[in-house]
């Protein structure tokens, strides 16, 4: 039998295995400059640029934008230039076509561009689209904090690596699934001890239902997530992804190292 002494040796030793990331904190602003960080509002869209679009014509909305001069340093994001994260704007904000939703990039920055210049072009989301963002035409200032992640217990590859953990340091355990062969303390200590990072830049994914990778994709790096938030003084939602989910943006790590952002995965799901 598994103890709680042998889940402890498992958890400190699959902790050993930390990712770095950058924790993102938000702020309500409507007044942003056109180039900052920012989820929603106005994007940086250079002249001779075209805003995305999916596969009817339709423009798709500003998800998150990142100066990357404004990252804390890091391993794997550019030093400059802007990133930024599109989605539709239809019920599943793009989710069931890969044709609505885009990553894209700008290597170099012209201050020239203003607000009111995107917005000849640029349809800031209303009442006519969805948008996770409440009211949908909200924008947020973000705060950068550079942290390290666990792997989160709805990764399809966690039950696979406790049951590595186990089969080596404690062989003689016949443990082939976590639910049927642990205790319910046990299982409960092991899926309680790894919490879930909320928005963020290269962390592990966090799902609500499950991941929508499996080990033949090579989206193995999570390019930004953005949890749903509620106002902390009044409760109300400023992002409401369905019921209270979370998105992911996923893309291989080779793919950010040659800043090829032309195969990405996008996914949300919720209660």
């Amino acid at each position: 039998m598994i103890t709680l002494d042998m889940i402890d040796d498992i958890i400190n030793k699959l902790k050993e295995n930390t990712r770095e990331c950058i924790n993102i904190s938000i702020n309500p602003c409507n007044t942003l400059s056109i180039s900052t960080s920012k989820f929603g509002g106005v994007p940086y869209v250079p002249t001779g640029a075209r805003i995305p679009t999916d596969s009817t014509g339709t423009q798709l909305a500003l998800l998150a934008q990142i100066n990357c001069s404004e990252l804390p340093e890091n391993q794997y994001y550019p030093t400059s230039g802007i990133l930024q994260f599109w989605i539709g704007r239809d019920a599943n904000f793009g989710l069931d076509d890969k044709k609505s939703y885009r990553v894209t990039y700008f290597d170099k920055i012209d201050e020239s561009i203003t607000s009111e210049d995107v917005l000849e072009n640029y349809t800031i989301p209303n009442e006519e689209h969805a948008s996770p963002f409440k009211p949908k035409s909200s924008s947020f200032e973000l705060h950068f904090n550079k942290d390290y992640s666990f792997i989160t217990t709805n990764d399809y590859l966690f039950e696979e690596k406790v049951l590595a953990l186990i089969n080596e340091l404690y062989p003689d355990e016949q443990t082939s699934d976590l639910y049927t062969d642990l205790e319910k303390e046990a299982y409960t200590k092991l899926y309680s001890s790894f919490k879930n990072n909320s928005h963020s830049l290269g962390s592990y994914p966090s799902f609500i239902q499950w991941n929508p990778r499996n080990s033949e994709d090579n989206y193995n790096f999570t390019l930004l997530q953005v949890d749903s938030e509620l106002n902390p003084e009044s409760d109300a939602p400023e992002i409401l992804w369905g019921d209270s989910g979370i998105a992911n943006f996923f893309i291989s790590v080779d793919d950010l190292k040659n800043l090829n952002f032309d195969n990405i995965l996008f996914n949300w799901d919720c209660f």
